[in-house]
């Protein structure tokens, strides 16, 4: 069951919660919305009144995702993050689309919504947040140049070849919930 908790209660570790661990971004509303697993993404702060800032999380999405289009038209999104056994699912997730199937009918995962934000019941942590910016990732902007070779360009080999480069969301954190 999910308790709602003070966003500084956060007790983790972003480089493995979400680089290793990975993350679900999911937008929309309860009549269509859809979800993308992530592996890239931040959890901090930023833009405050007070010295630590305003609690933000900031995401990475390809404009060619379907995520995209929700995140984009809805004013929160959530992030949810998941046990191990869960595994297979954000596996699946991240390499489907929502434009071809209903891709969550095909996972053990639960959607529900918190405030009209779709979440997932079996997440050990669901993070709501309101995007505050939105930006692109611009490859005249990279200084160390052989990130775009390792991922922008038709020579890497990676899955983003030949698409364009990330939308970029810095959203507040409005509420967490974990699993207790």
């Amino acid at each position: 069951m999910l308790k709602e908790i003070s966003v500084e209660l956060i007790n983790i570790n972003p480089c493995t919660l979400i680089g290793k661990q990975w993350m679900l971004i999911t937008a929309g509303t309860e009549q269509s919305f859809n979800t993308m697993t992530a592996s890239w993404g931040h959890i901090g702060a930023l833009w405050g009144q007070s010295v630590n800032g305003r609690p933000t999380v900031e995401v990475f999405i390809r404009p060619s995702r379907y995520t995209d289009k929700f995140v984009d038209e809805n004013d929160c999104f959530s992030l949810t993050f998941f046990d191990e056994q869960y595994r297979k699912d954000l596996a699946y997730l991240g390499s489907h689309s929502g434009k071809d199937v209903n891709k969550i009918t095909k996972t053990k995962l639960t959607p529900f919504f918190i405030d009209g934000v779709p979440a997932f019941k079996e997440a050990k942590m669901v993070i709501v947040a309101r995007k505050i910016y939105k930006g692109k990732i611009e490859e005249n902007n990279f200084i160390d140049k052989s990130i775009i070779k390792a991922f922008y360009n038709s020579e890497s080999g990676h899955a983003y070849n030949n698409d364009s480069y990330h939308n970029v969301y810095i959203a507040e954190i409005i509420k967490v919930f974990v699993n207790e």
